[in-house]
Protein backbone atom coordinates (compact mmCIF):
# COMPACT_ATOMS: atom_id res chain seq x y z
CA UNK A 1 0.00 0.00 0.00
CA UNK A 2 1.15 3.59 -0.92
CA UNK A 3 1.81 6.26 1.61
CA UNK A 4 2.04 9.86 1.84
CA UNK A 5 5.15 10.35 1.08
CA UNK A 6 6.88 13.46 3.65
CA UNK A 7 6.14 16.90 1.65
CA UNK A 8 9.35 18.82 0.99
CA UNK A 9 9.53 21.42 3.22
CA UNK A 10 9.64 25.31 2.21
CA UNK A 11 12.53 26.09 3.73
CA UNK A 12 14.20 23.54 1.39
CA UNK A 13 14.05 26.42 -1.62
CA UNK A 14 14.47 29.33 0.63
CA UNK A 15 18.00 31.22 0.83
CA UNK A 16 18.25 34.01 3.44
CA UNK A 17 20.97 35.74 1.87
CA UNK A 18 18.93 36.25 -1.10
CA UNK A 19 15.60 37.05 0.65
CA UNK A 20 17.63 40.02 2.33
CA UNK A 21 19.00 41.07 -1.49
CA UNK A 22 15.52 41.00 -2.72
CA UNK A 23 13.81 42.68 0.17
CA UNK A 24 16.50 45.58 0.03
CA UNK A 25 15.92 46.12 -3.72
CA UNK A 26 11.77 45.90 -3.02
CA UNK A 27 12.18 47.97 -0.33
CA UNK A 28 14.81 50.71 -0.75
CA UNK A 29 13.04 52.49 -3.78
CA UNK A 30 9.64 53.44 -1.36
CA UNK A 31 12.36 55.28 1.45
CA UNK A 32 14.11 56.85 -1.32
CA UNK A 33 10.81 58.31 -2.82
CA UNK A 34 9.78 59.73 0.48
CA UNK A 35 13.10 61.22 0.39
CA UNK A 36 12.98 63.19 -2.36
CA UNK A 37 8.71 63.38 -2.26
CA UNK A 38 9.31 67.17 -1.58
CA UNK A 39 11.41 68.05 -4.39
CA UNK A 40 9.25 66.01 -7.24
CA UNK A 41 7.00 68.91 -8.97
CA UNK A 42 3.27 68.98 -9.84
CA UNK A 43 4.03 66.75 -12.85
CA UNK A 44 5.19 63.49 -12.79
CA UNK A 45 5.62 60.88 -15.24
CA UNK A 46 3.31 57.50 -15.14
CA UNK A 47 3.76 55.61 -17.99
CA UNK A 48 7.00 55.16 -20.49
CA UNK A 49 7.00 53.71 -23.48
CA UNK A 50 9.57 50.83 -25.10
CA UNK A 51 11.42 54.01 -26.45
CA UNK A 52 12.30 55.13 -22.36
CA UNK A 53 10.28 58.31 -23.15
CA UNK A 54 7.63 59.34 -21.02
CA UNK A 55 4.04 58.51 -22.48
CA UNK A 56 1.77 59.93 -19.78
CA UNK A 57 2.45 62.69 -17.15
CA UNK A 58 0.15 62.97 -14.27
CA UNK A 59 -0.54 65.00 -11.40
CA UNK A 60 2.12 64.15 -8.38
CA UNK A 61 0.27 62.28 -5.64
CA UNK A 62 0.29 58.93 -3.90
CA UNK A 63 -0.59 56.59 -6.81
CA UNK A 64 1.63 58.18 -8.98
CA UNK A 65 5.19 57.74 -7.06
CA UNK A 66 4.34 54.73 -5.51
CA UNK A 67 2.33 52.63 -8.10
CA UNK A 68 5.51 51.04 -9.24
CA UNK A 69 7.17 50.16 -6.03
CA UNK A 70 3.65 48.88 -4.64
CA UNK A 71 3.96 46.60 -7.89
CA UNK A 72 6.93 45.55 -6.54
CA UNK A 73 5.94 44.01 -3.51
CA UNK A 74 2.73 43.00 -4.49
CA UNK A 75 4.46 40.66 -7.37
CA UNK A 76 6.64 39.13 -4.54
CA UNK A 77 4.21 38.26 -3.37
CA UNK A 78 2.74 36.40 -5.25
CA UNK A 79 5.85 34.84 -6.62
CA UNK A 80 6.66 33.81 -2.65
CA UNK A 81 3.41 32.69 -2.36
CA UNK A 82 3.32 30.34 -5.47
CA UNK A 83 6.78 28.82 -4.10
CA UNK A 84 5.31 28.12 -0.90
CA UNK A 85 1.56 26.78 -2.50
CA UNK A 86 4.11 24.23 -4.64
CA UNK A 87 6.11 23.15 -1.17
CA UNK A 88 2.55 22.49 0.45
CA UNK A 89 1.07 19.91 -1.96
CA UNK A 90 0.74 16.44 -0.39
CA UNK A 91 1.87 13.60 -2.76
CA UNK A 92 1.35 9.48 -2.70
CA UNK A 93 4.04 8.30 -4.69
CA UNK A 94 3.28 5.13 -7.17
CA UNK A 95 3.85 1.60 -5.70
CA UNK A 96 6.54 0.99 -8.64
CA UNK A 97 9.63 2.63 -7.67
CA UNK A 98 8.43 5.46 -4.99
CA UNK A 99 12.19 6.66 -4.10
CA UNK A 100 12.86 7.15 -7.58
CA UNK A 101 9.54 8.97 -7.85
CA UNK A 102 9.89 11.15 -5.20
CA UNK A 103 13.19 12.58 -6.02
CA UNK A 104 12.30 13.39 -9.30
CA UNK A 105 9.68 15.19 -7.51
CA UNK A 106 11.59 16.87 -5.46
CA UNK A 107 14.55 17.93 -8.57
CA UNK A 108 11.03 19.52 -10.25
CA UNK A 109 10.00 21.68 -7.23
CA UNK A 110 13.71 22.79 -7.02
CA UNK A 111 14.36 24.01 -10.55
CA UNK A 112 10.21 25.34 -10.35
CA UNK A 113 11.17 27.75 -7.10
CA UNK A 114 14.79 28.22 -9.14
CA UNK A 115 12.73 29.52 -12.00
CA UNK A 116 10.80 31.55 -9.33
CA UNK A 117 13.67 33.11 -7.51
CA UNK A 118 14.99 34.18 -11.05
CA UNK A 119 11.90 36.23 -11.82
CA UNK A 120 11.85 37.97 -8.69
CA UNK A 121 15.47 39.24 -9.25
CA UNK A 122 14.41 40.27 -12.35
CA UNK A 123 11.29 41.81 -11.06
CA UNK A 124 13.43 43.11 -8.02
CA UNK A 125 16.00 44.93 -10.25
CA UNK A 126 13.45 46.21 -13.00
CA UNK A 127 10.92 47.87 -10.48
CA UNK A 128 13.56 49.20 -8.31
CA UNK A 129 14.94 50.94 -11.55
CA UNK A 130 11.29 51.54 -12.66
CA UNK A 131 10.62 53.33 -9.34
CA UNK A 132 13.54 55.92 -9.10
CA UNK A 133 12.55 57.25 -13.08
CA UNK A 134 10.05 58.91 -10.69
CA UNK A 135 12.90 60.96 -9.40
CA UNK A 136 15.01 60.96 -12.48
CA UNK A 137 12.74 62.21 -15.20
CA UNK A 138 10.80 64.76 -12.58
CA UNK A 139 13.68 66.15 -11.15
CA UNK A 140 16.21 68.46 -13.76
CA UNK A 141 19.73 67.59 -12.15
CA UNK A 142 19.40 63.85 -11.83
CA UNK A 143 18.19 63.87 -16.00
CA UNK A 144 21.65 62.13 -16.63
CA UNK A 145 20.53 58.83 -15.13
CA UNK A 146 17.49 58.50 -16.95
CA UNK A 147 19.94 56.67 -19.51
CA UNK A 148 21.44 54.31 -16.30
CA UNK A 149 17.91 53.13 -15.76
CA UNK A 150 16.84 52.39 -19.00
CA UNK A 151 19.97 50.17 -19.09
CA UNK A 152 19.58 48.10 -16.28
CA UNK A 153 16.11 47.46 -17.18
CA UNK A 154 16.60 46.51 -20.42
CA UNK A 155 19.78 44.40 -18.68
CA UNK A 156 17.13 42.78 -16.10
CA UNK A 157 14.53 41.89 -18.95
CA UNK A 158 17.22 39.63 -20.53
CA UNK A 159 18.10 37.68 -17.67
CA UNK A 160 15.02 36.97 -16.93
CA UNK A 161 14.25 35.82 -20.32
CA UNK A 162 17.83 33.85 -20.24
CA UNK A 163 16.66 32.17 -17.30
CA UNK A 164 13.35 31.85 -17.86
CA UNK A 165 14.47 29.75 -20.66
CA UNK A 166 17.68 27.73 -18.92
CA UNK A 167 15.58 26.60 -15.95
CA UNK A 168 12.03 26.19 -18.51
CA UNK A 169 14.48 23.49 -20.28
CA UNK A 170 15.74 21.70 -16.86
CA UNK A 171 12.01 21.28 -16.01
CA UNK A 172 11.02 20.35 -19.43
CA UNK A 173 13.78 17.34 -19.23
CA UNK A 174 12.86 16.29 -16.24
CA UNK A 175 8.56 15.77 -16.77
CA UNK A 176 8.61 13.16 -19.19
CA UNK A 177 10.67 10.75 -16.08
CA UNK A 178 7.79 12.17 -13.49
CA UNK A 179 5.35 11.39 -16.46
CA UNK A 180 6.70 8.26 -16.58
CA UNK A 181 5.27 7.06 -13.79
CA UNK A 182 1.94 7.22 -12.71
CA UNK A 183 1.27 8.71 -8.92
CA UNK A 184 -1.64 7.53 -6.76
CA UNK A 185 -4.61 9.56 -7.00
CA UNK A 186 -5.09 11.52 -3.92
CA UNK A 187 -8.85 11.21 -2.68
CA UNK A 188 -10.41 13.96 -1.14
CA UNK A 189 -12.60 13.70 1.92
CA UNK A 190 -16.01 14.21 0.56
CA UNK A 191 -17.39 16.23 3.51
CA UNK A 192 -15.63 18.90 3.00
CA UNK A 193 -16.66 19.13 -0.75
CA UNK A 194 -19.61 21.08 -1.22
CA UNK A 195 -21.87 21.63 -4.15
CA UNK A 196 -19.09 19.31 -6.05
CA UNK A 197 -16.99 22.30 -6.38
CA UNK A 198 -16.50 24.18 -3.63
CA UNK A 199 -13.91 22.72 -1.43
CA UNK A 200 -12.91 23.74 2.39
CA UNK A 201 -10.70 21.67 4.50
CA UNK A 202 -8.15 23.55 7.03
CA UNK A 203 -6.38 20.73 7.83
CA UNK A 204 -5.62 20.00 4.14
CA UNK A 205 -1.86 21.95 3.43
CA UNK A 206 -2.55 22.11 -0.45
CA UNK A 207 -3.77 24.97 -2.20
CA UNK A 208 -5.30 22.80 -5.02
CA UNK A 209 -6.99 19.38 -4.96
CA UNK A 210 -5.66 17.03 -7.76
CA UNK A 211 -9.03 17.88 -10.02
CA UNK A 212 -7.75 21.49 -9.52
CA UNK A 213 -10.13 22.64 -6.59
CA UNK A 214 -9.19 25.79 -4.69
CA UNK A 215 -9.16 24.56 -1.09
CA UNK A 216 -10.57 27.26 0.58
CA UNK A 217 -10.01 26.25 4.49
CA UNK A 218 -6.54 27.07 3.20
CA UNK A 219 -5.55 30.93 4.62
CA UNK A 220 -2.64 31.42 2.30
CA UNK A 221 -4.80 30.97 -0.66
CA UNK A 222 -7.04 34.28 0.30
CA UNK A 223 -3.87 36.18 0.17
CA UNK A 224 -2.65 35.11 -2.94
CA UNK A 225 -6.31 36.00 -4.63
CA UNK A 226 -5.95 39.34 -2.55
CA UNK A 227 -2.49 40.37 -4.54
CA UNK A 228 -3.51 38.77 -7.71
CA UNK A 229 -6.73 40.69 -7.76
CA UNK A 230 -4.69 43.99 -6.82
CA UNK A 231 -1.69 43.59 -9.42
CA UNK A 232 -4.35 45.08 -12.15
CA UNK A 233 -5.89 47.56 -9.59
CA UNK A 234 -1.95 48.89 -9.24
CA UNK A 235 -1.16 48.83 -12.83
CA UNK A 236 -3.78 51.17 -13.77
CA UNK A 237 -4.52 52.80 -10.20
CA UNK A 238 -3.14 56.84 -12.18
CA UNK A 239 -6.37 56.11 -14.33
CA UNK A 240 -9.13 55.19 -11.95
CA UNK A 241 -8.66 58.66 -10.77
CA UNK A 242 -9.74 58.04 -7.20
Amino acid sequence: MSAHHPSPQFRDYTNLPFELFIACLTVLPIFVLLYFYQLLPDRVPEYLNLHGEVEVWGRKGFASVFRVPLMAIDLQALCLLTKYGWSQGRFIPPAEEPEKVALYRRESIKWSASLMDWFRAFIAIKLAASSLETIFFSVERFHFLTTATRITSWAASILGIAGAVFYGYRLLRLSPKLKAYASVPRTIDRSHLHAGIFYYNPADPSWFTDKYLPNFGNKWLYVFLACLLGLPLLMFWPMLKI
